[in-house]
């Protein structure tokens, strides 16, 4: 029995990007796990004891001032427990109308949370006030743009300071395993591309993210599992084909030795989540 299809949240066709207060959403919202075509940004401005949300299965504990990223596709669960701050839904191309760049970042780099240095919280929480007053009163397009430009602007700068440090290429790899990462396993194949040895990309990785090449390929392949577990629809045996596994058995191996339990506990999982 397959677990009912996890349900996608679309913006309207004639919206750019939608902007409200997180405290006023219907719960409808956040209600269980969910996916976006678009990309969100939650701005947490208040938060309470032990509150959670996670973002493709992984938790994080909310608190006053963090910023979380949602890429299309990925899963989302919240509850809503009287969390304030902002939500702004954000359709992809609308970054190309800002002359922004937050996605060549946000599908490799681009980290999932920013914590706001306490010194650009007064800032940051001001754009982000201007940008829910003028959606919701003159809706000035020049000004919203200019706004959302400011905001977009912070957050890219304070991703910038905090990554300065990292060699280009390990971006290069990164985005190279998010492209390639069903048919192209070995690490070989990414040293290559990047014409580095297969011992040197390892190290630069290693260094950078924490983790080899063959692990980052591997933490991929899983997220892409537990994503296609959780959208419904698939069985076992077509997942582990549709990612390049040659039999059920050696996916079901495979997701065990990465998770620590068999695709069926993990949509059993799922299922009382959503329940």
């Amino acid at each position: 029995m397959f677990l009912e299809n996890i349900p996608v949240h679309n913006l309207d066709e004639n919206d750019f990007f939608v902007a409200e207060p997180i405290e006023n959403c219907d719960n409808l919202n956040f209600r269980g796990s969910h996916r976006h075509n678009f990309y969100e940004l939650l701005f947490f401005t208040e938060t309470g004891a032990g509150e959670s949300h996670s973002i493709d299965f992984v938790d994080y504990p909310l608190q006053p001032d963090q910023i979380f990223l949602l890429r299309p596709g990925q899963v989302h669960t919240m509850k809503l427990k009287g969390q304030k701050g902002f939500l702004f839904a954000i359709d992809p191309a609308y970054f190309e109308r800002l002359s922004l760049h937050i996605e060549s970042y946000a599908d490799y780099t681009f980290p999932d949370r920013l914590i706001l240095p306490e010194k650009e919280v007064p800032a940051i929480r001001q754009i982000a006030g201007l940008i829910y007053a003028e959606h919701e009163g003159l809706h000035r397009k020049s000004l919203l743009n200019s706004y959302m430009h400011a905001f977009i602007t912070h957050l890219l700068l304070l991703y910038t300071d905090t990554r300065s440090n990292q060699d280009m290429r390990v971006n290069k790899v990164l985005s190279l395993i998010d492209q390639h990462f069903i048919g192209e396993r070995s690490t070989e194949f990414y040293a290559r591309e990047i014409n580095l040895s297969n011992k040197r990309l390892n190290e630069l990785t290693k260094n950078a993210v924490g983790h080899t090449v063959k692990q980052l390929i591997d933490q991929r392949l899983l997220l892409e599992a537990k994503r296609m577990i959780s959208y419904g629809g698939s069985s076992f045996k077509e997942i582990a084909f549709a990612l390049g596994f040659s039999e059920a058995s050696y996916f079901t191996r495979f997701f065990r030795e990465q998770s620590g339990y068999t695709p069926e506990q993990f949509r059993m999982q799922l299922k009382k989540d959503l329940s």
